[in-house]
């Protein structure tokens, strides 16, 4: 076996794994690979280990809620796809959620994705993405632990890497977020840096969920709406996907009727409703989110119609 391609363990979590993946490296800002970005922190890691590259590029990062609301956690995903498929790469935290979902849109897409873990190398968290891990390691991505070999989770330290994670990232994405939430620590990393922030805020779900409360929050500080895909990425000054007739996951029951029922002509959202026969919340939250993942058009309001070619 090449020396650079090792299988190796974790020294402190016998149930994580990574298979056949590059050899581990560790970095300290002596080091010419050490990222130039993590020297304008006021207490730059004196250390980070790393496993795959870090290879100049724009860097998303979008982060948000352990316990996403399915839309949000479908909407994440698709953002993420459309961030890889235009060469950018996405960065998050590992963690289940909102970041899950961020890191397998990237993968699905054929992307790049990195991790900045909250851990020393050789802890896996949380245990129940280790599968996730894998591919990324196996993928052209990164796995980048900021914290001595075998340093396990803690509060204090989530919110050290979220300084990570911002300063390695060009631009910050809160999909959902609560108050208090790390998401919005991370925020905090963004405005002392000058990093772009933007929210999903809250559409296309209840504006007064305490769910997106921090997405509001951050609003109200100066961050910008998320409101499209599409319109993100030429703002961020990444090329735009061709436009698509389906978003790039697996759509609901109600979203196939929704669709189903708005055609080139722009169609009211009560003549929507009347024909999908389905409650008015859900056509309009299911028009939201593909109007989010740009596979519907809005305009005039309360009007929508479709992207699908003639």
């Amino acid at each position: 076996m090449p020396q650079t391609r090792v299988a190796f363990l974790a020294t402190r979590c016998s149930s994580a794994r990574w298979a056949l993946v590059d050899t581990p490296r560790e970095l300290t800002p002596d080091d010419p690979d050490y990222p130039a970005r993590l020297r304008t922190l006021s207490i730059p890691p004196p250390a980070i280990t790393l496993v795959g590259t870090l290879a100049p590029a724009k860097v998303i990062a979008i982060v948000g809620t352990r316990k996403p609301i399915p839309a949000a956690a479908d909407f994440a995903r698709a953002l993420a796809a459309a961030v890889a498929r235009s060469g950018a790469v996405v960065a998050s935290g590992g963690a289940f959620g909102i970041d899950s979902a961020a890191h397998e849109g990237a993968l699905d897409a054929g992307g790049r994705t990195w991790v900045v873990a909250a851990t020393g190398h050789g802890v896996q968290y949380p245990k129940g993405n280790a599968g996730l891990f894998d591919r990324i390691a196996a993928s052209s991505g990164a796995l980048v632990w900021p914290f001595p070999a075998g340093t396990p989770g803690h509060r204090s330290r989530f919110f050290r890497r979220n300084a990570v994670l911002v300063a390695l990232a060009d631009v910050l994405v809160i999909v959902q977020a609560r108050i208090p939430s790390g998401a919005l620590n991370a925020a905090t990393y963004a405005r002392r840096l000058g990093r772009p922030r933007w929210v999903v805020c809250p559409l296309p779900w209840n504006a007064e969920d305490p769910d997106f409360a921090g997405c509001r929050v951050e609003r109200r500080l100066g961050a910008r709406a998320l409101t499209s895909i599409d319109t993100f990425l030429t703002a961020v000054e990444l090329p735009r996907p061709p436009a698509a007739c389906r978003p790039s996951r697996a759509m609901s029951a109600t979203e196939n009727r929704v669709l189903a029922a708005v055609s080139r002509e722009p169609r009211h959202v009560d003549a929507v409703s009347a024909q999908c026969g389905l409650p008015y919340p859900e056509v309009m939250t299911a028009l939201l989110t593909l109007r989010l993942e740009d596979v519907l058009v809005e305009g005039p309001e309360g009007f929508f119609r479709s992207r699908r070619p003639p």
